[in-house]
């Protein structure tokens, strides 16, 4: 029996869908263009698989990801009673370095990444006053999703009262916001969507304008959504791309 916290909440009721917002979506390829942990910096998935170079230990900014790699092995040994942590074993700014690569830099901020999905660690650091870089913080193994505008993107169910046939050429899906937002109603804010289509898979992306300022973390809800396709939907399996996952996963 499932926990009540993985319940799934009741559909909203008929009127709802009368008041729904209706978009028409962009065509898009299967990929995403730019994808985020949320942990700093989008990059495009092609970042992953490319040749990189050596991080050089002197350059400003890697000297911010070498604080936040000394300072996560530091976190990694074992508490003792009553005294600090230990130090760990002094190590080459090149062994420490290693595996890691640049996945996206502005002006005054750079990601930094090391791994593979799902398995991908990333660290974010930011140039301060008289270009001095520190790190952000680090995202471990955090779920990928892409990113458009400013906003990973939202995910979403069918309609569970609502059978999809092959002639329809309508969505009715159920759309839970990605960020808090406050419980702020999220059908203004909602964005047009994306969808990739091909023989065989109906592929939609959402995403939600997220709100400026501070947002209190209250529950989400969902929202509904009516999605038209630009022809019937057929034998395809519709799919959520919210989330990525490199070609082959899984």
């Amino acid at each position: 029996m499932p926990n009540a916290k993985d319940k799934l909440p009741d559909p909203p009721p008929a009127e709802a869908w009368a008041r729904a917002k209706v978009l028409a979506p962009t065509l898009v390829a299967r990929e995403p263009e730019l994808i985020s942990d949320g942990g700093g910096l989008p990059f495009a998935p092609s970042t992953l698989t490319l040749a990189f170079p050596p991080l050089e230990a002197s350059d400003p900014p890697v000297g911010a990801l070498l604080v936040q790699i000394e300072r996560a092995r530091r976190n990694a040994q074992p508490s003792r009673p009553f005294r600090p942590k230990a130090r760990p074993p002094a190590m080459e700014a090149s062994a420490l370095l290693a595996g890691w690569r640049e996945l996206a830099r502005s002006e005054d901020e750079i990601l930094y990444g090391r791994g593979q999905p799902p398995q991908l660690v990333t660290v974010a650091v930011r140039r301060r006053r008289r270009d001095k870089w520190d790190p952000l913080g680090a995202s471990n193994s955090r779920p990928l999703r892409a990113w458009r505008d400013g906003a990973r993107a939202s995910s979403w169910r069918l309609d569970p009262s609502f059978e999809v046939e092959s002639d329809h050429t309508e969505l009715r899906i159920l759309v839970t916001e990605q960020t808090y937002a406050s419980g702020t109603p999220a059908a203004d804010r909602l964005q047009t969507p994306e969808l990739y289509l091909d023989d065989d898979e109906a592929i939609v992306r959402v995403y939600i304008e997220p709100l400026v300022g501070y947002v209190g973390r209250t529950a989400r809800h969902e929202t509904p959504m009516v999605i038209t396709l630009p022809e019937p939907i057929g034998e395809r399996e519709v799919v959520d791309g919210a989330l990525y996952e490199p070609a082959g996963a899984g």
